[in-house]
């Protein structure tokens, strides 16, 4: 398929339905990302100062809009690790933080938690991530406690009983390095996936593993937002409404008493992951499969289903490959982006929403003669292996800083208030030199006053 073909086999479903996904991405984000506030400005005398130009600025967005941060400090050359260091903080406000056990804890007893310790890559410290975030204003979150896959060779074959007490051990240490210092923590991650695992740890083949899991989790961070997460289940909850497995797992959790804070929805498009050629990776590509998830139909259907459950969502990890070469491609992996991040944007359950691999050329690999998994064949970097700026991250940027973004100029009226509407977030207003601080918040009609 030449780019042309391409962007119109992944725009079908949305030019099929433009008018109606047109006016619910607009309507939606007028009602649920915007909020009002009144604001009155006096001299200290308590006089209202009329007919006063204030210029106002959004500094900060209440929606999170992150990546994983797996590359930190994980480059060759200084240079590109104070490049990635800049362009993380500019363009988002929630970092995934990974503690995968297996990476975090590979000899037991000796967890890599200080900046210090042993490099893994692609598995930077905690602390090291979490002094960068705390240093940026980016909020971290864990991910994540419980997963099979990377449950620790020296753990993975003991007693139920003995797993059981590691991750007591194991959770217990995270809250106290951590705790109150977390935006929030994915419990468990990819139940689904264990069907594909012959070699499975005792813990994972019960029957309540979930709500052991969170059960345990709350016993140790009481004050955390806990989630659960899990891969691609947005179209089989559209296909599927409420019989769709995640819905009905989550929903048995509730029921028998798990503390589930956040449901976690991944949205990967992994074309060519499996593909050593060129063949292949055609072949892959063809799979008519992988193309429900541009039927935009579905997005609005399955969030609308899991919604159902009364919990906030979030797109915990999200892949758009870049389908060929050249600036037309990175054009349409850009126009994709914009389409489904205005989507979730627009949708008031989702309050988040976070990108997976954001530089080309340094994705999760598996190559160990039993199984080929390659992510880096997606291209679905919003950088380039170099690091500069794909147009997908110009995108991005574009998005929360331009558009998904409020600065107006207003005159005070003769009682010294201006009225405004604006996205959720901090705000600076700067009137006759001074400068004010306010915030608009989903739920708060704070009234701000002002004496100048």
């Amino acid at each position: 398929m030449n780019i042309k073909e391409l962007r119109e086999l992944y725009f079908k479903a949305y030019n099929n339905n433009k008018d109606y996904v047109d006016n619910r991405v607009a309507d939606g984000i007028e009602k649920h990302r915007k909020g009002t506030c009144r604001i009155r400005f006096t001299d200290e005398s308590g006089t209202p100062l009329a007919g006063k130009k204030v210029r106002l600025t959004q500094k900060s967005h209440d929606f999170k809009h992150g990546a994983n941060i797996f590359m930190l400090d994980e480059f060759e050359k200084e240079e590109d690790n104070k490049e990635y260091r800049r362009f993380f903080k500019e363009h988002f406000n929630l970092a995934t933080v990974p503690f995968y056990w297996g990476d975090l804890e590979p000899e037991e007893g000796k967890p890599r938690y200080t900046t210090d310790s042993p490099k893994i890559y692609r598995r930077p410290s905690p602390d090291l991530c979490f002094d960068y975030c705390e240093e940026n204003g980016i909020l971290p979150k864990l991910h994540c406690l419980v997963y099979e896959p990377y449950t620790p060779d020296w753990l993975k074959h003991r007693s139920l009983n003995e797993i059981k007490a590691k991750y007591e051990e194991r959770f217990r240490q995270i809250s106290e390095r951590y705790s109150g210092r977390l935006y929030e923590i994915e419990v468990i991650n990819e139940v689904f996936n264990l069907q594909f695992f012959e070699d499975r740890s005792a813990l994972s083949k019960q029957r309540d593993l979930v709500e052991w899991s969170f059960e345990t989790a709350q016993k140790y961070f009481p004050n955390e937002v806990l989630m659960i997460n899990e891969g691609n289940p947005i179209q089989k909850l559209a296909r599927e409404d409420w019989r769709a497995h995640y819905f009905l797992t989550v929903e048995n959790a509730l029921l028998h008493g798990a503390e589930i804070d956040k449901i976690g929805l991944q949205n990967h498009q992994f074309i060519g992951v499996n593909a050593k050629t060129p063949e292949m990776y055609e072949k892959d590509f063809s799979n008519q499969v992988r193309m429900e998830l541009n039927d935009v139909m579905s997005y609005f259907k399955g969030l609308d289903v899991i919604s159902e459950l009364g919990l906030p969502l979030e797109l915990t990890e999200v892949t758009i490959p870049t389908l060929g070469e050249g600036l037309e491609a990175e054009e349409l992996q850009a126009d994709v982006l914009r389409l489904w991040y205005s989507i979730w944007f627009s949708h008031p359950s989702v309050d988040g929403i976070v990108y997976w691999n954001t530089v080309d050329g340094y994705a999760h690999v598996v190559d160990d003669g039993k199984r080929y998994w390659n992510e880096n064949n997606c291209r679905a970097g919003l950088w380039h292996h170099d690091l500069t700026p794909k147009k997908s991250a110009e995108m991005l940027k574009k998005l929360f800083t331009k558009e998904w973004h409020t600065e107006a100029e207003l005159v005070t009226d003769e009682n010294g208030y201006i009225g405004l509407r604006g996205f959720y977030g901090e705000y600076e207003a700067e009137i006759d030199g001074h400068v004010c601080n306010f915030e608009i918040h989903k739920n708060d009609n704070k009234e701000w006053k002002f004496m100048i």
